[in-house]
């Protein structure tokens, strides 16, 4: 009798554990955008003279989906479409003014673990974890004292010994189709629906873990070195998300 009782309750404790745990898992939903610094670090100039880096700022959006093991722990990925890249500006050679401008769109799919905190309706949160970036578009805009780069730089060899034009509009088979970062996000969300709706605010930092340049253009510099390219940079995000089966 007394083994059967403490079954009884053993079970019963493991059955509202149980329950509890369940109430505590959601899934979520949400909208974001987001407002970038973006960076190539290591220029590739194709053996040029390098030229100053300047700021490229450019849009992000980002569907997100997620799942709450528990109200501080949660796996999360996005599908989002980021634009990157580049500009330059400065002299080289012959060439006064030069001005180049590499811009870039990314198909993202990162993967987060999350972790948030608090009790009030505005909760700490961090994501952190890979992204895995498809190139879906790479043009530049290259200028040497006023006059289309094309018009008046010479062709140059690749890796392969073809000839091609560095200052071409069109130069997505220079690099490589798929990139992999590694992603930190800090921010907040603030419930406006307790449990139910809220908006996150964060700021995102990233940095490419491979060579963006396709193998053919992994050319030597001025300096006679080859330093791999990597996308890197940082910005904040808005957004608004709907927990489903929050609020009960």
């Amino acid at each position: 009798m007394k083994l059967r009782t403490i079954s009884t309750v053993l079970l019963l404790c493991f059955a509202v554990s149980t329950l509890s745990a369940q109430k505590e898992k959601k899934f979520d939903i949400g909208l974001q955008a987001g407002y970038n610094n973006t960076w190539i670090i290591n220029q590739n100039n194709y053996g040029l003279s390098e030229l100053d880096y300047d700021s490229y700022w450019g849009l992000a959006y980002n569907l997100q989906l997620g799942y709450n093991f528990t109200n501080e722990l949660g796996l999360f990925t996005e599908i989002g479409i980021s634009n990157q890249g580049q500009k330059y500006d400065g002299n080289m050679d012959q060439y006064d003014v030069v001005e180049r401008e590499i811009n870039m769109s990314y198909l993202n799919i990162p993967v987060f673990f999350k972790f948030s905190y608090g009790e009030s309706v505005a909760r700490f949160k961090l994501l952190v974890g890979p992204q895995f970036s498809f190139l879906q578009k790479a043009e530049q805009t290259y200028i040497l004292d006023g006059k289309e780069a094309s018009d008046v730089l010479s062709q140059i060899k690749d890796k392969n010994g073809n000839l091609f034009d560095p200052g071409a509009k069109d130069i997505k088979d220079r690099y490589n189709s798929m990139d992999v970062a590694f992603v930190l996000d800090l921010g907040a969300d603030i419930f406006v629906m307790e449990d139910m709706l809220y908006v996150s605010v964060a700021a995102r930092f990233y940095y490419g873990l491979t060579d963006i340049n396709a193998s053919e253009y992994q050319l030597i510099n001025h300096d006679e070195n080859y330093e791999p390219s990597h996308n890197g940079g940082g910005g904040f995000f808005l957004g608004i998300h709907y927990v489903i089966g929050g609020g009960n």
